[in-house]
């Protein structure tokens, strides 16, 4: 069904078309399917039944231990026989082996689709949390340890966003709208059912099975999405709810992700480029932050004209360099400042790689590759091929395909979004010029040709809820401060604490000491603000000797990853 294109031209926002009655923007529905409730369904004997068996999972020194537990693949119907499993983690507070601790907190890292085991030792990391709860991480259908779906096969982006050749805008047209049939075709019938509203309902299993009257919960960035329809749909089993990084879970998926281009734009432009503008001597990105911008397109049109495809570790890791992986890697390292000097690093390198490749050939740029030493090109390689953290741009992929799959099946499932290649086309022609980092590629989004579910959802408003507290850096690059206000004045209730001066995608754990004490005394006493707050950000440390162990451990997101990859795979 075509979307009205007139709402572009008219800059009539896309969540406020949706909501219009015969606007045509309503996206198909897939036929039977039946209409999810959009109250909690009944849980069958079956399931609370269950009894869970908990198995060390990674290293004893996490004190982590994992099980498996069986929920329906469709909680609308329970007696299909169509079971998932899903992967779930626990940390007990040390001398609470044999007694009950008084609560429970649940994490979650976002994506939509990031496996989220980790969080369990995570939390547990927290001094401030240690004596009176039990930490729970979970990996989220469709990704990590737990059932999983796949669009392996289905072709990428690989095109330049930035080219407007209808040949072009024919290809991404064509990517778009061939992901959902592989993504269907190998996901065996799972596809529809990765959604919010059944997620949650995973979660209010996950607390029945535990033995808990309410949960905390600590969201990042999708997680705060999730978090607010678990409130929605279980109101009754709130505790003390965190969102941090927040996307406006009061309006459709597609505000948030239009939020985007101006967001990342506005962090590397007024965040990364001054900085690196700043410490020029021990950078050499340029003096000034137009200078800095000026080296990033000049590197580009190099990649794009003459792509560098390099080997790494004598020979057993190719790297391809072009303008697509110059913008993956800007955007990918826009989430933490942390990864600020890696990324200054990063383009010097590549600058002077292109130039010994225009100026002495493909075997010039090798010889330069080649004289790394083994510790530096390990590095390159890891963040080459890293998983992005929190919130990602549409059409930009994680390194794990089930994470990715996840994440294009909870956005394009949950919420209606505008169908048709004119409106992608025209929104990237409008925010491209604006915000060329993300802004051209708005047109790579399978969500525009998307056969939804019969799935309707209530639109959290918080009312008769405890006080939520939402946390957000002014210059956040994916869930940017637009979102959180919109979302804080419609959700009643709701405290903003924000973070003033800081940019960092996931705040809570070691990003602000200020938000961390407000944070911990809402957790641990449940006292929340009596008012909107604000603490200043910390800076961006200057420059230092580089050190790939030390890589992101300021980013709570980064460090959640850590620990995932150190707890999942031990239920196989």
């Amino acid at each position: 069904m075509k979307f009205r294109t007139l709402a572009v031209a008219l800059g009539i926002s896309a969540a406020a078309l949706l909501a219009i009655p015969g606007s045509g923007a309503t996206a198909s529905l897939q036929t039977g399917t039946e209409r999810m409730q959009t109250g909690p369904n009944q849980v069958a004997n079956r399931y609370l039944k269950q009894q869970l068996v908990w198995k060390q999972c990674g290293d004893p020194e996490y004190r982590t231990f994992c099980a498996k537990i069986t929920a329906p693949r469709d909680w609308s119907n329970q007696y299909s026989g169509n079971d998932i499993e899903l992967a779930v983690s626990k940390v007990t507070p040390v001398g609470k082996s044999k007694t009950k601790p008084s609560r429970v907190i649940f994490g979650n890292p976002g994506g939509p689709g990031g496996a989220g085991l980790g969080m369990a030792p995570y939390l547990a990391s927290q001094a401030a949390l240690a004596k009176d709860h039990l930490f729970i991480g979970f990996d989220p259908r469709g990704t990590g340890d737990s059932a999983n779906v796949t669009c392996e096969g289905a072709p990428g982006f690989t095109m330049d966003a930035r080219d407007r050749d209808s040949s072009n805008l024919d290809l991404i047209s064509e990517a778009a709208l061939l992901t959902r049939p592989y993504c269907e075709r190998q996901s065996r019938g799972l596809l529809p059912f990765v959604n919010t509203a059944q997620t949650v309902q995973d979660i209010d299993l996950i607390r029945q099975l535990l033995g808990y009257d309410k949960i905390d919960w600590v969201g990042y960035s999708g997680g705060t999405w999730l978090g607010a329809y678990y409130q929605t749909y279980f109101p009754a089993h709130v505790g003390r709810f965190v969102l941090d990084s927040n996307t406006d879970f009061t309006k459709p998926w597609s505000d948030t992700f239009l939020a985007q281009p101006q967001a990342f734009e506005r962090r590397f432009r007024e965040d990364f480029a001054p900085w690196a503008a700043k410490h020029d001597d021990k950078l050499g990105l340029g003096g000034s932050p137009r200078l800095v911008i000026r080296t990033y397109e000049r590197l580009r049109r190099e990649l794009k004209k003459q792509p560098a495809v390099e080997e790494f570790l004598d020979g057993s890791v190719k790297i391809s360099y072009d303008q697509n992986a110059l913008d993956d890697i800007i955007a990918g390292d826009m989430y933490t400042k942390a990864d600020f000097q890696s990324l200054a690093i990063d383009l010097a390198f590549l600058r002077d790689l292109s130039a010994a490749q225009t100026k002495g050939g493909p075997k010039a740029a090798q010889r330069k590759v080649d004289a790394l030493p083994l510790a530096r090109q390990h590095e390159l390689v890891r963040r080459a091929t890293r998983s992005t953290v929190g919130l990602r741009p549409l059409g930009r992929p994680f390194a794990d395909d089930a994470e990715d799959a996840t994440f294009t099946a909870v956005t394009c499932n949950d919420t209606p979004w505008p169908q048709g290649r004119e409106y992608g086309d025209q929104l990237a022609a409008r925010l491209g010029p604006k915000y060329p980092l993300l802004g051209w590629g708005m047109n790579e989004n399978p969500c525009f040709y998307w056969d939804r579910p019969a799935l309707e959802m209530p639109v959290p408003t918080g009312k008769g809820l405890p006080t939520t507290l939402m946390v957000q850096s002014v210059h956040d690059p994916a869930t940017s401060l637009s979102l959180a206000t919109s979302a804080h004045h419609r959700y009643a209730g709701s405290r903003l604490l924000t973070i003033t001066g800081e940019g960092d995608h996931g705040v809570y754990g070691g990003v602000n000491k200020c938000a961390d004490k407000i944070i911990n005394t809402f957790l641990t006493t449940g006292v929340a603000p009596a008012k909107d707050l604000s603490c200043k950000g910390e800076g961006i440390p200057a420059p230092s000797v580089p050190d790939s162990e030390d890589d992101g451990a300021g980013a709570p997101l980064r460090r959640i990853a850590g620990f995932t990859k150190e707890v999942s795979g031990y239920l196989q």
